[in-house]
């Protein structure tokens, strides 16, 4: 089973996975949590629930460190991970076991943001939480706003320099009160 949690910064996805990891280990099950390496061995939501995470930069390393047991995975941040290769992780997995993908599904240019929107028609499960916008309060962004400069952002990847993390740099906005970036 594949289920997507996706939305703005600060939306609780990763709040999300805490609780149905939570709720799994209730039931006895297996899990493992992945997540990209700019976690630090886990992942914490804004509120502080944290889970230790297996951080690996491929999804090839994902699937290399799977327990043979594992009944659920969750990956945090799954929009920096390989498009295509999240995408054949997941259809060859989906089966196997309940998969669980959290992540952006735009960047703050408003463009698809790696294999999120994509895996969200696949899945069985689609859970889209929306943010406090930054700007006018209200329970309405779907959207990650840049608001400094790119100087004073640190980029991922060198493919990609518009892909950064500087939370302190970035914050929720709905649709109304978004500007595109520079």
């Amino acid at each position: 089973m594949l289920e997507i949690i996706t939305g703005a910064m600060a939306s609780g996805k990763t709040w999300l996975i805490y609780k149905k990891l939570s709720d799994a280990k209730l039931m006895g099950k297996n899990v493992q949590v992945f997540a990209y390496p700019v976690h630090d061995g886990q992942v914490v939501s804004r509120i502080g629930f944290k889970s230790d995470a297996i951080t690996v930069p491929t999804v090839a390393e994902i699937e290399a460190n799977l327990k043979p047991k594992v009944e659920l995975i969750a990956v945090d941040d799954a929009q920096l991970f390989d498009k295509n290769d999240l995408i054949s992780f997941c259809n060859r997995w989906r089966n196997k076991m309940h998969i669980i993908i959290a992540g952006l599904q735009m960047n703050s240019f408003a463009e698809k943001f790696g294999a999120i929107i994509d895996l969200m028609g696949r899945a069985e499960y689609v859970t889209v939480l929306l943010g406090v916008c930054e700007k006018c309060k209200q329970q309405t962004a779907i959207i990650s706003q840049r608001y400094r400069d790119s100087a004073h952002t640190i980029p991922i990847t060198a493919e990609d320099p518009r892909i950064e993390l500087r939370k302190e740099f970035y914050a929720p906005s709905c649709w109304n009160c978004y500007v595109p970036p520079q």
